[in-house]
This record gives C-alpha cells, structure tokens and sequence, in this order.
C-alpha cells in the first residue's frame, strides 16, 4: 500500500504539492476568524444538567430584564493609615449634578459618560428612580440590580452560559446612539445601590460601568481600552485630587485581560516552536532546504487542522476554546516533525545506498508508511480518548488535537515527500556531494555536525556503558531509579486534588484586573468579587406578599434572613440581602418608619427580588449573599457546601415542604467544576490506560510485560505531577496549587507519548532478541536506539517547553510538566526502567513466575562486545512520534 502510493507520489509529486496549497488557501478563505467562532470563559463548558447551570439558566428566565452581563469597576481610594475619603474626593467622582455641569469635564462620572456616548450612549429601560439621583442620563434596570451581582463580579454570576446561550433578555429602550453596549454608570450617589458602593472603612468609593456583553466578549476590548487611556490621561490625571488613587477592576476587565494575555502566549508558543524546530533541523542536518521541509510540512497541517476546526466550529460541530490555538501547534510540531525526520532519514539512507531519487521517495515510504502510520495511532488513539470527558473544555480538545494529529500523518505521508522529490539533489545543499554511504548513520546524517559533535562528548559510549551496567547491575539500577523517583510520585499522589480554580491566579501579578481586585479586597469583603445568588422556588407561596389570609413569603424571607444572620461569623457570611432586606445589614422594610417611602421601596424591592415573569408569577425570589472569604479558594466550595446547608437547616415552617434551591455563582460554578473534571480525571485515565494498554497488547503480543510498560508510565506521570507542584511551590510565594486543567491533559499527553516510546523500544528489543538472545537483545537494543530516543525525546520536549513563553500560568505550568515528563520517559523510564526490569526477567530473576511474566528461556551469555558489532537500520523499526 505504502510502497504504491510512494510510486504514484513520485510521478505526481507537483498535483500533490498543488493539492495541499490550494486547499489550505481554500480553507483559510472560507473559515471564519477564530474570535467569532470562540466559546469564551470557564464554566460556559459545564454540562447544561450541572445545578449551576440549571440555577443560571433559571435566573434568566426568571430575571430577564437583568441585562448586566459584565462590568468595569473603578475603585477610588485613598491609601495610608486614618485617610478616608473627602468631600472633594467624593465630588470628583459625583457631584449628583446632571450633564448640563460647565464643570463635568472636572467629574468622573461625566468623563465616564463621554466614553459612553462614543460607543453609542447608554441603553437600557427607562428608570422610574433616575431623578432621584440627579443622574438624567443615567439608566438602569429594576432596583438593586448590581448589589445582587456584588461589588465587583470578577466572573459572571447568571451571565456566562456561553456554550448554552441564556433567554435574550427583554427588549431594551435605546437611550443612546448606535450599538451601544453600556446600560448605566453608577456611583456612590445611586439611589438604589450607592450605599454599597461605599467601603466601611470610608477609604474607597466604586464606581461602575455595566455593560450588556459578557466579560470575555472581545466588543468589551474597545470599552475597556478607552477606559485605561482616560486614566492615564494627562489631563486626567491634572484634575485628580492629590493622593487619590484609582485601579481598575470587574470581571469585564479580566476578561479583557484573559483574552489578551492567551493571545500573547499564542503567539509566543508558536513562534518560539518554530524557532526551536528550524534550530534543531539545521543543527541537525546542517541543509537548509531539508529544514524547510518538515517545518513546511507542520505548518502547512496547523493551518489546515485550525481553519478544518474553525469552519466546523462555525457550523456548530466542534466548540472552540481560547487555548486550542497553542495546543494544536505545539502537539502538531512536535509529532510532525518527527514523522517527517523519520521519513527523511529513511530516504538518506536509501540515497546513500546508491538508490536514485524517485526509487530513494517510493522505497522510504514503502518501508517506513506502516510505522509512522502505527506510531502515530498509538498517540491519536490515546489523545482521542478525552473524547468522553463530560466537561465540554475535555471532550472538544480530544477532538481537536486528534484531527490536528490526523492531518498531520497525513500531510507526512504525501505532502513531505512530494517536496523532497521536488527539492531533488538540492534538499541536501551544501552537504550533497560530501554525503557517503555510512552503516552507522541511522538517524543522523553522516555530515551532521551534531553527530560529530555526540561522538566528540562520548554520546555514543555513554549508551554502551549503559548497556553494560544494566547488564551486570539490573536490580541496583532499577531500585536506584525507582528511589529517586519516588519521592516526587508520593507528592504527585499526596497533591493531586490540590488545584487551582481562579480565572486571577492564571493571569500576571501585574495584570490590570489583579491589581484591581486586590484593591477592592483591602476595602470590601473578599466574597464581594464573587456573591452567591441563591433563588427559593415554591408554588404553593407567593413572595411578593406579606402574610395575610393567604401564606406570603416576604414575612417567610425575612424570617430566613434573620436566622441566616444569626450565622454571620460561623458561616463567613459578610451580608446578606432579599426581598424583605433589600439593602443588607440590618435594616429591613419594617424599619422604614415612614409609611410612603416603605410602600415604595418594598414595591422596588419586590420588583427586583421576586420574578413576575409568566410561570413563575411570584413563587420564585432570590438572596443575594456576600461572603467574607475569596471565591476561589480552595476552601470556598466547602464553605458553600456549609451555607447551603445552613439555609436548608434555616427555612421558615411555611417553606419546609415545596421549596427547592437553586444557587449559582463563581464559587458553585467551580464547584461543578470540581466535580465534573475529577469525574473526568477517572473516566479518561481509565479509558486511556486500557485503550493504549489494548495497543500494546496487539502490537507485542505480551500482555504481562505491557502491563509493567504501562505502570511504568504512570509511575512516571505521578513522579512528574509531583515534581512540577513541588517546582512551582518553590518559585511562588503565593502558590495556590497547579491549574486545573494540568493533571488531565499531562496524563492524557504523557501516556500516549510514553507508550508510543515504549512501542519503539520493544519492537526494536524484539528485533535484537532474534540474534542476541533474549538477554543480549535487550541490552544491545538499548545501546543501539539510545541516541534516537533521546534525541527524539528533546525534540518533543522543546516543543512541549515553548508553552512556557506565554505568561498564562496554567500554559506556563503544562509546558513544564510536559518537557519534564518526556524528559524522564525519555532518560530514566525508557532507557533505564523498562530494560533492567526485562534483563531481570529474561535472565531468571523471577524463577517460576518468570514465565507468567513473559520470560522468554534465557540461554544467551551477553558477550562484553555485543553492543558494539551489529549496526541495524533505524528505518527497521517504528519511529517514536514523541
């Protein structure tokens, strides 16, 4: 098969070079930009049954008219001990005079104003309080709104459902100009939540700009940006009180900052992926048309497999992820360009035997077609499996990163050498006419100055004398392996669960939102970044009534709310508000002496707190509830757990029976998180291990020994986990625990890979066996494919590190993990691990379990100069798709 389409590659080499340019100029045409197909977010990847997002979805059917969906908060402060605030402070944020102001240029608020009026004015439904504020221009929704959201919401509470889009809210009364996308600007003046927006301490002020997109919607960028250069203005910051300080802060902005930095490390991964294969090659080779070729190879497949999946994206086939971008890159690179290396050296070692170029193309494929084929299945077939991951994020990287891998083999089959037979005699230009036929070029060419270079340090002699004291000391090298790896395995095991859920803790320390949100925290509660919005539904109570003849749920949520207040401090509640306290703390609608202004306000209240939408009719209200620890902490799901107990303890007689609880936000979100990926984490490790394992078996025939080749990997993962906590905990003070996603797309990654390297071991170690005896075999397969696996291993692996050059930490960390996991497979595991446990084996050691093991009759004596009398071609045996 292979050896056919060599032929027929090699006489229509220039339909096939046209075939692939043509359909990545094609593709890249029709695809749409990856910004407009790109499902933004974390927990926009839920499964849509996840009671988060059940509570989300009910919130917007309940509140439609809720249409903050993200918000820009400026945070105005004065820092130093005994510096609150003054009158002068608080009238450059808002002097509650309207727009008309000769002096609204000097004033906060009206600057804010004239940014909104740029992107189309204000939008939103008419807002019966507006002259209460003095704010004519202002507009909002019904009352509280933001203070249900918290003070500054750095993630979405009923507004991320980007994979299950919420129910559109109701149609907005356009106060501005064009597509606008900000519905109001709020202050501390604010008649319905201003008095939230002042810190206790009277050291800080917020002020908001609420905006109609969600907080990683790139339209947020241009609001954002203009933002920023207000202030950082020099006219801005002229009328600044002095010793005013301002941040910037809200989910909007970290958003903003999310997006940008991904597309920062995007760019960064892939240039420095490219520089280090271009580096490599022409060290390798020292021909720089034969580096052209397997980078145009790789390239030509990434463009190819991000245009197939942004195209399938658009028609909702595939659901694409900011970091998909690097991912596909990084994997296609390192596995191409070994595919292509592999091809490339078969076809050298066909030239140097005299073969002419079209016979040297056709045999090259024909003799390695089946091994690049079975290699690269070995790591598609592992990656693939996250194909049934329940968290979306999982499931559509499994897709992804398989058709990048597939198209890739495929580009390596045809298109790789179409171009050699192109290139001719001039691919090895300048070394073309220096090349000779060599019996030990193997992988590197006879010319290379690498290969001079590994034999000038003792490369070579360094993987005999390995060889021999494998041979001679297998227990002691094993044990000494093994110790040393241990140590990090038991962290990786003690650690597993210790991640990382924050959107802010992948972000730099020196990110605008950061610094913003620790500026909010030194003055509001920690939980304000993050409120939990609970709703209580029951259809036999109406909640926009006071009891009567017939059962009301205001007096019933008043009497929740007391008993939750009762809590306070066992449960970290900082405030809590509802229906019957619609401004938190103690005051409630029968502290409002005056009987108009009471009526009034529990008009509002009820308005906002209780859904008068049609099903719902009054049976349905919310709390929002503000907690005094951070929403991403480790300990914030257990602290959630407890107040949902506590509110379920807490519930009034009148709804005991009939009610049920809803209750989502950033930490119940990261909670379905949790538990969504560590299902995940099982399931796939579990599919993987048996799906590779299955290979194994059918591709060696020993179901024994490819048992201890898989435990081998996985002692290596858990060694690599706990390595790469224990390095991180190291370099950062304020460590809060490796990603989230670094555990599943490391073991899914190193599993396929090291199973792929073990693949090229044993086929070569059978080889040898048939020879050398089953012993001698292994020993001499080692010293013979050393120098290929290693030198296979630091490609991937340098491939793996350029991740480390974007400044997201959860790339930065898997980048890492995965250089220094290739690397152990590569220098301990494969070279060390696996065959002094087979020398072991083979020579005995086991007595009779040796058999069930897989111990093939040992009856060789392993001569001292075994390793160094028999050259064997690496084209023989399958390639590592490292």
């Amino acid at each position: 098969m292979f050896q056919s389409l060599g032929n027929w590659i090699t006489h229509r080499w220039y339909l096939v070079i046209a075939g692939w340019l043509s359909l990545v100029i094609t593709m890249a045409i029709v695809a749409p930009p990856l910004d407009d197909v790109i499902t933004t977010g974390e927990f926009a990847f839920l499964p849509a049954n996840f009671p988060s997002r059940v509570a989300e979805d009910l919130f917007a059917k309940a509140f439609p008219a809720d249409t903050q969906r993200s918000a820009i908060v400026l945070v105005v402060r004065r820092v130093g001990e005994n510096r609150e605030l003054t009158d002068r402070d608080l009238q450059f944020v808002d002097d509650g005079v309207d727009s008309d102001d000769p002096d609204r240029d000097n004033e906060l608020r009206e600057l804010l104003l004239k940014i909104a009026d740029k992107f189309g004015g204000l939008v939103g439904q008419p807002d019966d309080e507006s002259a209460e504020s003095g704010s004519t221009k202002e507009s909002s929704t019904d009352a509280g709104e933001t203070a249900a959201k918290g003070i500054d919401a750095n993630v979405p509470q009923s507004s991320e459902k980007a994979a299950v889009p919420a129910k559109p809210a109701a149609p907005l009364a356009p106060l501005g100009l064009g597509n606008s996308q900000i519905t109001a600007i709020r202050t501390y003046k604010d008649p319905k939540i201003g008095r939230l927006l002042r810190s206790e301490d009277q050291k800080a002020t917020l002020v908001m700009v609420e905006l109609t997109k969600d907080f990683m919607d790139a339209a947020n960028k241009k609001i954002v940006r203009a933002v920023e250069e207000l202030l950082s203005s020099r006219d801005f910051m002229k009328i600044v009180p002095l010793g005013l300080d301002i941040s910037l802060s809200g989910n909007a902005v970290v958003g903003r900052d999310m997006l940008v930095t991904a597309d920062a490390s995007a760019k960064a991964t892939e240039l420095l992926t490219v520089v280090l294969v271009i580096f490599l090659l022409i060290a390798i080779y020292r021909a720089p048309l034969l580096a052209i070729i397997p980078l145009l190879t790789v390239f030509v497949s990434v463009e190819l497999s991000l245009c197939l999946l942004r195209l399938l994206a658009d028609y909702r086939f595939v659901v694409l992820f900011q970091e998909i971008k690097p991912y596909v890159t990084v994997l296609v690179y390192g596995a191409g360009v070994d595919y292509c290396l592999f091809l490339i050296a078969r076809y050298k070692e066909e030239l140097d035997a005299g073969v002419n170029y079209e016979d040297a193309i056709a045999n090259s494929l024909g003799k390695v077609g089946a091994a690049i084929t079975a290699s690269a299945g070995t790591v598609i077939c592992g990656i693939a499996m996250m194909i049934f991951a329940q968290f979306v994020k999982f499931h559509e990287a499994g897709i992804a990163i398989s058709t990048g891998l597939i198209i890739v083999l495929i580009a390596s089959l045809t298109f790789t050498p179409a171009l050699l037979r192109a290139a001719g005699a001039w691919a090895f230009w300048p070394q073309m006419k220096r090349e000779r036929p060599s019996s030990t070029t193997g992988w590197l060419p006879a010319a290379s100055p690498l290969k001079a270079f590994t034999e000038a340090l003792g490369v070579n002699r360094f993987w005999t004398r390995l060889a021999d004291t494998i041979l001679e000391r297998p227990l002691t090298t094993l044990l000494v392996s093994i110790a040393a790896m241990t140590p990090f395995a038991i962290v990786g095991l003690l650690f597993f669960s210790h991640l990382s859920y924050g959107l802010l803790s992948d972000l730099p320390a020196n990110s605008p939102s950061v610094l913003g949100t620790k500026a909010v925290q030194e003055h509001f509660p920690a939980g304000a970044t993050g409120p939990v919005t609970v709703q209580l539904r029951n259809n036999n109570i109406d909640f926009s009534q006071r009891t009567g003849d017939s059962p009301g749920g205001i007096d019933a949520i008043k009497d929740l709310t007391l008993e939750l207040r009762k809590h306070l401090a066992d449960a970290q509640l900082a405030d809590i508000r509802s229906v019957s306290h619609p401004f938190g703390g103690e005051e409630d609608l029968d502290s409002i002496k005056q009987v108009a202004r009471r009526k009034i306000t529990t008009d509002r209240s009820v308005k906002f707190y209780v859904s008068k939408e049609p099903g719902f009719d009054g049976h349905l209200t919310r709390l929002d509830i503000t907690t005094t620890n951070d929403p991403f902490a480790r300990d914030s799901i257990e602290q959630l757990s407890k107040v949902e107990h506590l509110i379920q303890q807490s519930l009034p007689a009148i709804l005991k029976n009939g009610t049920t609880i809803y209750i989502s936000g950033s930490t119940a979100s990261i909670r379905d998180l949790k538990t969504v990926t560590d299902s995940d984490q099982i399931r796939i490790d579990v599919l993987v291990i048996s799906g590779v394992f299955l290979i194994l078996v059918i591709l060696l025939r020993q179901p024994a020994i490819c048992l201890y080749l898989v435990i081998t990997v996985l002692f290596s993962y858990l060694a690599t986990l706990g390595f790469t906590y224990a390095f991180f905990w190291a370099i950062e003070p304020d460590f809060a625990g490796l990603d989230w996603k670094v555990p599943m797309f490391l073991f899914t990654i190193l599993i396929a890979v090291g199973e792929d390297y073990n693949i090229f071991l044993m086929t070569r170690i059978e080889e040898e066996q048939h020879e050398h005896g089953p012993v001698g075999g292994v020993v001499h397969a080692l010293s013979r494919t050393g120098r290929i696996i290693s030198s296979c291993g630091i490609i991937m692996a340098g491939t793996f590190a350029s991740l480390m050059a974007g400044s997201l930490k959860g790339m930065t960390q898997l980048g890492f993990a995965l250089a220094f996991g290739v690397l152990l497979d590569t220098f301990v595991v494969r070279t060390i691990l696996v065959p002094a446990y087979l020398v072991m084996l083979h020579g005995g050691r086991f007595g009779r379990l040796g058999p069930w093991l897989g111990a093939k009759p040992s009856t060789d004596k392993f001569p001292a100069q075994a390793t160094g009398n028999k050259s064997t071609s690496s084209a023989e045996i399958p390639s590592n798709s490292a």
